[in-house]
């Protein structure tokens, strides 16, 4: 990448725009200036890697003091206030997962009446056989396992896959996200503390290109899975249904397990999720995010022939069977905890009886502001693109407008550093109208400002 140089107009906007910002939020960067030395947290510092192209990291230095995570003090429906008081049409959503907006009334009163009844951790879950049942009907799956994390379902994912093929490699995607395990990192260039062998068992393709499945059906012999996420949140405008379709045949016939990262989009793009959106069916799928409704939760769901892996399939008391399949470690002590299953519990009822058509009214609600912000972009000539995906979008622009997200907060539209955009069933139409606003609002004022050309 090219050195990315601010000239001196540009300076001296950017001057001005920090200390308007860092007194709008001033109490938020006084929270993360007394992050040291106690706390280690990657959000004091999001976005900077020592390793970076030098012109990324050239922009991230001159903007490092608008840098800081905005510390919120309270959400309800579509808004978030910070602790200055300021509040915010949130579309960062909780990276996604508030599906229904903060606080809805039926999942604050499924976990208050958790609340009042304890915590029994240690004893099963009076509800996890409801929510998994609900999963598996909804998504087609013949067996779901819960646990706590995305990350978490991604790691049992791929342990199960290993086990079932007795093989070592994973292949995963360039760009694709899976969350903190070792052996998905490579797929986002982020290989830095893991082991010499963990990097070797990665092979990292990119997606959607042909000799991607040539370099599979080349290593086939020593691949387990391959680990996709069918829309990329880096890039949601990239949906290759056919070569999905491609890979799917490709690894049925050669005893490669295919997942489905379906952590972000799951239960958001298609109430079945991208297995039913691109209508193909992965071995494994995992889910997060909107399922527990603000709490922590994982699941990976598929066939039977991995899941019963992790129980050592069907089995009764009242016969003489027993669990006759080779078990896979799969358990944690907070795993299937009493108030994320009153969460997931209230969630999945809410979805079951919604149908699809929540989904799909999200998706036409998102796709009408994406193509009105595609509209004026063009007509202003913006060197900005919007793509979408479901009611997510992303807007794809050069690193010095990275500043648009802190431009947005400054007229209460929040979101995430990522440029990720997440439309809830909470945003009215007057919100979407104000997001609109903010934009439109935020670039011009960024054009004055030499940082758009």
């Amino acid at each position: 990448m090219q050195k990315i140089s601010l000239n001196e107009n540009q300076k001296r906007y950017l001057a001005r725009f920090i200390d308007e910002y860092t007194q709008r939020t001033r109490s938020s960067l006084k929270r993360r200036e007394e992050t040291w030395p106690a706390l280690a947290d990657a959000r004091s510092s999001q976005g900077f890697f020592l390793r970076q192209p030098p012109g990324v990291r050239e922009i991230w230095l001159a903007t490092r003091k608008l840098r800081y995570p905005i510390v919120a003090e309270r959400c309800e429906g579509a808004y978030t206030w910070d602790i200055d008081g300021n509040r915010y049409i949130d579309f960062c959503l909780g990276f996604g997962v508030h599906l229904f907006g903060h606080r809805p009334a039926f999942l604050d009163e499924a976990l208050r009446r958790q609340l009042d009844r304890g915590m029994p951790i240690g004893f099963q879950s009076d509800r996890a056989n409801d929510v998994a049942a609900t999963i598996a009907a909804m998504t087609g799956a013949e067996r779901v396992a819960l646990c706590n994390t995305g990350a978490e379902a991604i790691m049992g994912a791929i342990r199960l896959a290993r086990a079932a093929t007795r093989r070592d490699m994973v292949a995963v995607f360039s760009q694709s996200y899976h969350g903190s395990y070792d052996a998905a990192l490579p797929a986002i260039d982020a290989a830095h503390g893991l082991s010499s062998s963990q990097q070797k068992d990665t092979l990292v393709l990119e997606y959607g290109a042909p000799r991607s499945l040539e370099q599979i059906a080349e290593h086939a012999d020593k691949i387990a899975c391959v680990l996709v996420e069918p829309v990329q949140a880096r890039s949601p405008a990239t949906q290759p249904a056919e070569f999905l379709r491609q890979l799917r045949s490709l690894t049925r016939d050669k005893d490669i397990a295919l997942i489905f990262d379906d952590i972000l989009l799951g239960f958001r793009i298609h109430q079945g999720g991208s297995q039913a959106h691109f209508d193909i069916r992965a071995d494994l799928a995992t889910y997060g995010k909107i399922l527990g409704g603000g709490m922590p939760i994982g699941a990976v769901a598929g066939a039977a022939r991995f899941m019963d892996q992790v129980d050592g399939g069907r089995w009764s008391c009242d016969d003489d069977s027993w669990p006759a399949v080779d078990k896979v470690w799969f358990a944690g002590t907070f795993t299937k905890n009493p108030m994320t299953m009153a969460a997931a519990h209230a969630v999945v009822r809410r979805l079951d009886a919604e149908g699809n058509g929540l989904q799909e009214g999200l998706n036409q609600r998102t796709a009408r502001l994406v193509e009105r912000l595609s509209g004026w972009l063009t007509e202003q000539a913006m060197p900005v693109r919007v793509e979408r995906c479901g009611s997510m979008f992303r807007f794809m622009l050069s690193p010095p407008m990275w500043i648009l997200i802190p431009h947005l907060r400054m007229r209460g539209a929040y979101a995430f550093d990522g440029m990720t955009f997440f439309v809830s069933t909470a945003h009215s139409d007057a919100d979407l109208e104000r997001l609109e606003d903010a934009v439109k609002d935020s670039l011009l004022t960024m054009r004055a400002g030499g940082f758009v050309p």
